[in-house]
């Protein structure tokens, strides 16, 4: 599916902006592929973004409904959702593979260089703990294009993260069905066991202190 939750860079640069995106029922849906929950209709996004630098602070919510099992009954019960959006996006770096590919051959002296055979490339004994370490900010920096900012895959993160792991219906009562069912009768309980005759004493002084307060 294409993205459509997109807002241009350059309409940032006079200042913040507040966009709402209606999300449609598909989109949902889409989103919510993989996970235990199915669209109950379509739902909405506001947000603000704020441009500062090269970097752009998106915060608003998501409000939307989803069907889900519930795990006492197994009968689909709807649950809102309203999950909070903050993101601090960092302009993607570009791709420095082009760069090398592109290099001039090098000169010596002015000229350039002969061609000679090529000896076979040793190979390399680098340990992977010889390449650079990413920092933990760096690693988990969420990033935009530079030309656009696609909210698309953020927002179903924020979405699938609210998902509750247990749903259950409303503990209300409903016009079918009492909210908690009622005490078994007296008269079918079964009988109680017969009383240790160690506790006997205990058991007289009880009545007579019942008997007392009638």
């Amino acid at each position: 599916m294409e993205p459509s939750l997109v807002i241009s860079v350059a309409d940032l640069d006079d200042g913040p902006r507040s966009v709402r995106f209606e999300l449609s029922e598909a989109w949902v849906d889409a989103a919510l592929a993989g996970s235990e929950a199915s669209s109950a209709g379509p739902g909405q996004v506001e947000v603000e973004l704020l441009k500062n630098g090269s970097q752009v602070m998106v915060r608003g919510h998501a409000e939307l409904a989803v069907t889900m099992t519930c795990v006492r009954t197994l009968a689909p019960v709807q649950v809102p959702l309203k999950p909070d959006i903050f993101l601090m996006l960092s302009e993607a770096l570009p791709d420095l593979g082009a760069r090398r590919r592109e290099r001039k051959p090098r000169r010596k002296k002015g000229r350039l260089q002969a061609q000679t055979p090529e000896k076979p490339a040793k190979k390399s004994h680098r340990a992977w703990h010889d390449d650079p370490e990413l920092s933990n900010e760096r690693a988990a920096q969420d990033t935009y294009d530079g030309e656009k900012v696609v909210l698309d895959t953020f927002v179903r993160e924020f979405i699938l993260l609210d998902l509750p792991m247990s749903p259950t219906v409303s503990d209300l009562p409903s016009e079918d069905k009492a909210a908690i069912p009622p005490a078994p009768s007296a008269e079918g309980s079964e009988p109680s066991a017969p009383l240790d005759p160690r506790l006997a004493p205990l058991a007289a002084i009880a009545e007579r202190l019942r008997e007392h307060k009638k």
